[in-house]
């Protein structure tokens, strides 16, 4: 991801735009980014684990938040870790799978989104990867009433597992067509999930984000998904 052209290009658009700002997620404060664009009709949390360097989750994400935007979606960039957490995880790995501690998170921001006058009247909406794909599954079942759509690249959902029955936003799920383990565990998840769904292979690659085209599939995929079915609220 780190060598992908649009990598290079997102640092050069002025932080996209977004504002750094402090939100409270459960016990902890975490770092993030908000931006609303104008006549934004809802809202997105692009969450973000603790992934290898090469993968460079932050990047990835404020290039999808800039796709967003454009389709009039504001997003809310959140590290769902802390540095002191980053650091104490690569001594012990604690973290790094723990999608207990991420969800909570997960719908600590997600509270906050709807309690704050900027973002309160636009519907929300979860996109993670990886181990954080799964968390944003199993907040949108611990809270079903918060998300209307979820959207989740790569990751083999294993410890959602139990979740996914009770999911009741829109989920998209999106892999890599060569990854065979996660289009396996992705298509027995959909079977878990009892409303709106759909699976979406990438086709030709091996890795969501290995290059420009499989980077531009998956934000085109992820935007109509949020486009559809993050309606204005009442």
């Amino acid at each position: 991801m780190s060598d992908t052209t649009h990598s290079q290009n997102t640092t050069e658009h002025s932080a996209y735009d977004g504002r750094l700002i402090e939100v409270p997620a459960g016990a902890v404060n975490l770092n993030g980014i908000i931006f609303v664009p104008p006549e934004a009709k809802g809202q997105v949390i692009l969450t973000y684990g603790i992934e290898t360097i090469k993968e460079n989750s932050h990047q990835t994400a404020i290039n999808l938040a800039q796709m967003f935007h454009t389709r009039h979606i504001a997003t809310l960039i959140v590290d769902l870790f802390s540095s002191e957490e980053r650091e104490l995880d690569a001594r012990t790995g604690y973290f790094r799978n723990n999608t207990e501690i991420m969800q909570q998170r997960i719908i600590g921001l997600a509270e906050w989104l709807l309690e704050n006058p900027e973002t309160a009247h636009l519907s929300p909406g979860y996109f993670g990867s990886g181990s954080a794909g799964a968390a944003a599954l199993i907040a949108a079942a611990k809270r079903p009433d918060i998300p209307t759509a979820v959207v989740v690249a790569g990751g083999q959902l294993e410890s959602a597992r139990s979740a996914l029955s009770g999911v009741l936003a829109s989920t998209l799920l999106i892999a890599a067509e060569q990854d065979e383990a996660t289009v396996k565990a992705q298509q027995e998840a959909l079977t878990l999930l009892q409303h709106n769904k759909q699976f979406e292979p990438v086709q030709g690659v091996s890795s969501l984000f290995a290059d420009q085209r499989s980077f531009d599939e998956v934000a085109r995929l992820a935007s109509d998904w949020f486009e559809l079915w993050l309606l204005p609220m009442a």
